[in-house]
């Protein structure tokens, strides 16, 4: 089995090869609340919240203009999603029924595929690993809090100097459901 590379190992070989500065700040805290311990449905409505506000929002992805018709997406949360520094251990996988529905969702915006490892949808072109097919590879963190609210990690990788790390927080409103109101602790870009 091929050793997982951590964002933050990839970020740094990433930028060997390539000229310009990433600029990072102090990750967020981890939140002090448990794992939301919502259903697939719920599940499904947190998480097709946050990557469309992830892929539409130029200023959290720092691709303005662009738009990605290819997203990766890893089969698995990792906790420490938003932090570029974290070991970014393998955590909970998602399980078949929400892929069905984060693919189904985003369809008409984008052809989403599910990967185990990085590493396959990672390429080298002229010293700048880079997503394959010029496409995005997201990697979520599990959503904490409770039923009102909750947080998602997301780090996006597109190439050297294309990366972001960031925390949303996802409000559940009556009557409207889940919804992204903004980002809490820092945000790293590369």
């Amino acid at each position: 089995m091929l050793l997982v590379a951590t964002v933050a190992g990839l970020l740094t070989a990433a930028t060997a090869g390539c000229t310009g500065q990433t600029k990072a700040t102090t990750p967020p805290a981890a939140p002090a609340s448990t794992p939301a311990a919502a259903g697939v449905a719920d599940e499904a409505a947190i998480y097709v919240q946050v990557l469309r506000r992830y892929l539409d929002t130029p200023s959290d992805n720092s691709f303005a203009g662009h738009t990605f018709s290819k997203v990766y997406l890893l089969d698995h949360y990792v906790p420490d999603a938003g932090d570029p520094d974290g070991p970014h251990e393998r955590g909970t996988p998602i399980g078949p029924d929400a892929q069905r529905q984060f693919t189904t969702a985003l369809a008409p915006e984008a052809t989403v595929a599910f990967v185990a490892d990085r590493n396959t949808v990672i390429e080298t072109r002229d010293g700048c690993p880079q997503v394959r097919d010029g496409g995005i590879l997201i990697t979520l963190g599990p959503a904490t809090g409770d039923d009102h609210e909750v947080r998602v990690a997301v780090n996006g990788f597109v190439a050297c100097l294309g990366a972001t790390w960031l925390t949303y927080v996802v409000h559940n409103e009556p009557g409207s459901g889940w919804r992204v109101t903004g980002t809490t602790g820092s945000m790293a870009i590369s």
